[in-house]
């Protein structure tokens, strides 16, 4: 299959479309990366690899692949790291082969694309429950929900959750995604979990703690991209059993993961927990500045917001001739799964960095066009 079956361009990160700005001078709230930067001094970063750029690095990655683990409280043998998530959803893909891919709406888009480069069979589960919105709650909110009691799993079946979901922000408490992973293994089914925003919460709800060596049903993803506000250097690590972990390692080769990459995550976990009370409070005043103007945002304990905004076929044309052309680039949130995405944005994390400038497109510019 070739590159034909990877759209673009894409629709956040990355290249800018259309842009001819400088970074400084647009407003990217089409990502979901910490807008306060990283919680540690670059200065020390470049200082710890200006001279190990000029050497390979650990060909395995052992000795920070240890440390993380034990920070974790996991075994060293069911982690690997690799140049950021998508790199290694791709691997997982190829490792695992699911019989099925299961993907319950809305997620990130990558996983269908990676399943549709490796032939595997998908399935698309809508969202059936209804979403708690600040304000009214729009009718078409009762497709952005993840429901799990009513699946039932085959054997072979591997299934994706995102928690907190992305784009809408919720979170599935530990209980119910603990409940839910044990009905799949019963059934000789899996659970790939995406935790990328796991660190943002005040109260984790995270199923790191069922892997263990020999759980071959269980994987857990992270993105340290987004915690880490660094995303130009792509880093990553997925956990699950110690078979899973040595294949994806073996698929991803040696020196994965260059001197960069490894002294950002060094620098992370070494840190004691890092609280994000800075991006809680800017989405919290975002938010309630946009509920005041009459806009429904969902509640949600996630560090971005989803907003509906009911803009149907018209959403890309409002995108592009009111945010763009003022510098600010949306994430419409159709690409997260169902058609109704049309009618939702997701403002990420760079959205709090500049919030006057979204309330002053959404509150004036909207309603005077």
């Amino acid at each position: 299959m070739g590159r034909d079956s990877f759209p673009g361009p894409w629709d956040h990160g990355g290249l800018l479309p259309g842009s001819r700005g400088s970074r400084e001078e647009i407003l990217d709230a089409s990502t979901t990366v910490n807008p306060f930067g990283p919680p540690f001094r670059l200065e020390s970063l470049f200082e710890r690899v200006e001279k190990e750029v000029f050497s390979y690095p650990d060909p395995w990655n052992d000795r920070l692949n240890n440390r993380i683990a034990q920070r974790l409280d996991i075994d060293g043998d069911c982690l690997v790291q690799a140049p950021g998530a998508t790199a290694l959803i791709y691997r997982w893909m190829e490792t695992v082969r699911p019989r099925r891919l299961v993907l319950f709406e809305p997620l990130f888009s990558e996983y269908g694309r990676a399943a549709e480069f490796y032939r595997i069979p998908v399935l698309r589960v809508p969202g059936q429950g209804l979403l708690p919105f600040l304000g009214k709650s729009p009718g078409s909110a009762r497709e952005w929900g993840v429901e799990t009691d009513s699946f039932d799993p085959l054997p072979g079946d591997w299934v994706v959750l995102v928690n907190p979901v992305n784009p809408t922000g919720q979170v599935l408490s530990l209980e119910e995604i603990k409940t839910f992973f044990d009905r799949l293994r019963g059934a000789g089914a899996g659970l790939l979990v995406d935790e990328s925003f796991q660190d943002f919460l005040e109260t984790p709800s995270s199923l790191l703690k069922e892997v263990d060596p020999d759980n071959s049903f269980l994987s857990v993803l992270r993105s340290m991209t987004k915690v880490t506000g660094l995303p130009g250097i792509r880093t990553g690590w997925l956990a699950g059993s110690r078979e899973t972990v040595r294949r994806i390692r073996q698929s991803l080769g040696p020196w994965a993961v260059g001197a960069i990459e490894s002294r950002v995550l060094e620098l992370y976990y070494a840190l004691p927990e890092w609280n994000f009370r800075d991006v809680q409070i800017a989405r919290d005043r975002l938010s309630a500045v946009l509920v005041s103007g009459g806009w429904a945002v969902a509640e949600g304990s996630s560090p971005f917001l989803f907003v509906h905004t009911g803009w149907g076929e018209k959403a890309a044309f409002y995108r592009d001739k009111l945010f763009r052309e003022r510098g600010v680039y949306l994430r419409i949130t159709d690409g997260f799964g169902p058609p109704s995405g049309r009618d939702y944005v997701r403002l990420g994390f760079q959205a709090f960095r500049k919030p006057h400038v979204l309330e002053d497109v959404f509150l004036n510019w909207i309603r005077s066009f």
